[in-house]
């Protein structure tokens, strides 16, 4: 699966405004679907068809996957965030969203898997227009780092994927980095979601779903 996200990094680099378009993120959304219907009963929605917009009585949220068991109940999210470029000065910002974007779920009832992946190395457009590298910083990796270690109970419905990947821009071919690694992190996204489709099953609790915003009742 880390292969779509070096396509993605890829794509953003070699062809013009392929940022602007959903579909740039289409293969990696499509995969991550079709591996939890492969490994579970349940359903999902997501891109390429469309993306599934809960809606609760005090906000709402479009996310990336949706789960849901055989009669159409909400039973799990997946959010997903792949780092391309100009990662330092949003870092925290991504953080912060990472943590309001889940309260929303984990208020009501459901399990939320937040999937972030960041190179080791991130383009970055310099004071002078020239476009390099740069380095995430050590405050971003132990803010999760720390989160994951030291979070009340309250954050027990979210599950936090964070993969730092190693990336050869020459090629694109990419690796999961040995040097940084969130402490307890799964090996690979493939076992996290392995993992959260376990975490979901085990929910016994009445999600709180008003509607989906696509449905047309």
């Amino acid at each position: 699966m880390k292969d779509f996200y070096a396509e993605q990094i890829k794509t953003a680099d070699t062809v013009a405004n392929s940022t602007r378009s959903n579909k740039i993120l289409v293969p990696m959304h499509k995969a991550i679907a079709d591996f939890i219907t492969a490994h579970s009963n349940y359903h999902t929605q997501s891109l390429p068809d469309t993306e599934y917009e809960a809606i609760f009585d005090y906000g709402s949220k479009k996310v990336d996957i949706a789960i849901f068991d055989e009669v159409g109940n909400l039973k799990g999210v997946i959010l997903f965030k792949g780092i391309r470029s100009e990662y330092n000065k949003n870092a925290n910002n991504y953080y912060e969203q990472m943590k309001g974007e889940s309260s929303l779920f984990i208020d009501n009832n459901i399990p939320v898997y937040q999937i972030i992946l960041i190179p080791t190395k991130i383009h970055h457009k310099k004071n002078n227009g020239e476009r390099g590298f740069e380095v995430p910083t050590d405050k971003s990796f132990n803010n999760y780092n720390n989160f994951i270690k030291n979070k009340p109970a309250y954050w027990d419905l979210l599950k936090l994927g964070v993969f730092y990947f190693d990336i050869d821009y020459t090629n694109y071919s990419i690796e999961y980095s040995k040097d940084k690694v969130i402490d307890g992190m799964e090996p690979t996204i493939e076992t996290g979601l392995l993992n959260f489709i376990e975490m979901v099953g085990k929910n016994n609790g009445q999600s709180k779903t008003l509607r989906a915003g696509n449905d047309t009742d």
